[in-house]
């Protein structure tokens, strides 16, 4: 078989992923690119009355002055130039792992690791989504760091952007030691995980998530039983990244907290077994997936699967475990190289605008009622409102707990809404009942007792309801009402 080289691996890289040059902007992007402050929607958190300085370092300093940068070269309106951005940093990141790994797996090895990591389909959300940038960036500065172990003046500094950027890389120094475990700058580096990058974490997961986030926050309640889930999600990933078949945001569970999932069973059994093998067996690459995966939120929050731009980091362990078998079988290797360059260009196609996207993550997760709900909330933006009633309602028929459903679903009325005949009517009516129920699985949830408000007072103002004691909304009428078109609509 053909000799491997790191230019004949980055040429691979750019071939697989250069469809993304020609994509738009998708999903979170919008935020990313056009104001970059929090892609967390304004419904789900509270304002947090954050200082200047505690903002850029609470949502990511190098990404504001990143995007700051990229604006001032006039570049915020093409998406060109973020998309070769980003796989230009991914090629970086793929040079920078094949120099690090190389003097310690060898190095055919780290090449075989290269090519299977970066080529990985399921890596699409970082190299062709402009909010992925975290995790590259991320990713770089903890790869420089690990390249240059020996000088702390140079590990320190740049282990501390890369928490900065992304907190997946947390445990950075947790595998320097594991390189150098006799050397006393990889004891220094713990130190610096513990004394600085720990308060960091904590203070940040407070800031983003207890002190801001309101939907889940009980769930952040620390548990033993989430031990299970860890393992559950930790094999899931597993299977996920060796064959990615079902890429898309949120997977098929979405942000959902399901206390079943927590109970021992057969996944929970080859987690844990997983697991295990990882840390007594695996060692160094084992350790890099366990700790790249450990630090994600979404597993404390909703007990749910991550998505999948979380997983680019501990990949590469992924791709260390593999590598050997590839040196043995090159057959495979041939077969993986086909079949993960095909999926990740043939993915990257349907990233061109938000409607691809979502109908694709929609055939790939047929059950789940995120994926659909991501669906309608961008035909809601479209004002293709009978499309996404539709729509809406098949996502009911799957989960009718879902609160973002029966918001849109209330949207959708609204939307439709007219004082001409009894017909408009009934829909401000409808659109009432549907965030009536929406506020029923998450009380917590302001936007929609606003809207309903807002509509109430409406309505009463045009006696299409009259106010009386036992119907008055226990919500209270607003005194001030907007225009119903400044109504907005929630992802």
């Amino acid at each position: 078989m053909p000799i491997l080289d790191i230019n004949l691996v980055l040429l691979i890289v750019f071939v697989v992923w250069h469809y993304a040059l020609r994509c738009g902007y998708i999903s979170d992007d919008h935020a990313a690119i056009a104001q970059r402050f929090d892609i967390i929607p304004d419904e789900e958190k509270k304002d947090r009355g954050e200082s200047f300085w505690v903002k850029r370092f609470n949502d990511g300093i190098v990404m504001f002055y990143q995007t700051r940068f990229f604006w001032a070269l006039g570049l915020r309106k093409l998406p060109f130039f973020w998309h070769l951005f980003s796989l230009g940093v991914h090629l970086a990141n793929t040079y920078l792992l094949y120099i690090l790994i190389s003097p310690i797996v060898g190095v055919d090895k780290s090449l075989f690791a290269c090519v299977f990591w970066a080529i990985n389909p399921m890596l699409n959300q970082n190299v062709v989504w402009i909010s992925g940038r975290p995790y590259l960036f991320g990713t770089f500065f903890a790869l420089v760091s690990l390249i240059c172990w020996n000088n702390p003046l140079v590990f320190i500094p740049f282990y501390m952007l890369a928490v900065i950027t992304n907190i997946s890389i947390f445990f950075v120094p947790v595998l320097a030691f594991a390189m150098h475990p006799h050397s006393w700058q990889a004891k220094l580096y713990l130190l610096s995980m513990f004394t600085c990058a720990a308060p960091f974490l904590a203070w940040k997961f407070h800031k983003r998530f207890m002190g801001g986030l309101v939907i889940d926050r009980e769930n952040f309640n620390f548990k033993w039983r989430k031990f299970f889930t860890f393992c559950r999600v930790f094999v899931y990933y597993i299977w996920c990244l060796f064959v990615p078949v079902r890429m898309g945001w949120y997977h098929q569970a979405g942000f959902r907290y399901n206390e079943k999932w927590e109970k021992f069973n057969y996944l929970t059994l080859i987690g844990v077994i997983c697991v295990l093998l990882a840390v007594f067996h695996f060692k160094l690459a084992g350790w890099w997936y366990l700790l790249g995966i450990l630090p994600n939120s979404n597993v404390y929050a909703t007990n749910s699967f991550l998505q999948d731009r979380y997983t680019y980091f501990a990949s590469i362990g992924i791709a260390l475990i593999f590598a050997p078998l590839f040196i043995h079988y090159p057959a495979i290797f041939y077969c993986i190289l086909t079949f993960y360059g095909t999926r990740a260009y043939m993915y990257s196609r349907q990233l061109k605008n938000d409607e691809t996207l979502y109908r694709e993550n929609w055939r790939n997760h047929p059950r789940s009622d995120y994926a659909i709900n991501n669906l309608s909330y961008f035909l809601i933006q479209q004002k293709r409102l009978d499309e996404a009633r539709v729509v809406i309602e098949r996502g009911l028929n799957i989960n009718q707990a879902n609160k973002m459903l029966w918001y849109n679903l209330g949207i959708t009325y609204a939307g439709q809404g007219h004082f001409a005949n009894d017909e408009g009517k009934f829909r401000f009516i409808k659109a009432i009942e549907c965030w009536k129920k929406c506020l029923q699985y998450e009380p917590r949830w302001a936007k929609p007792a606003e809207d309903m408000k807002k509509l109430i007072q409406i309505l009463i103002d045009n006696k299409v309801l009259t106010l009386e004691k036992n119907n008055a909304s226990p919500h209270g009428i607003a005194i001030q009402v907007p225009a119903f078109k400044d109504f907005k609509e929630a992802e």
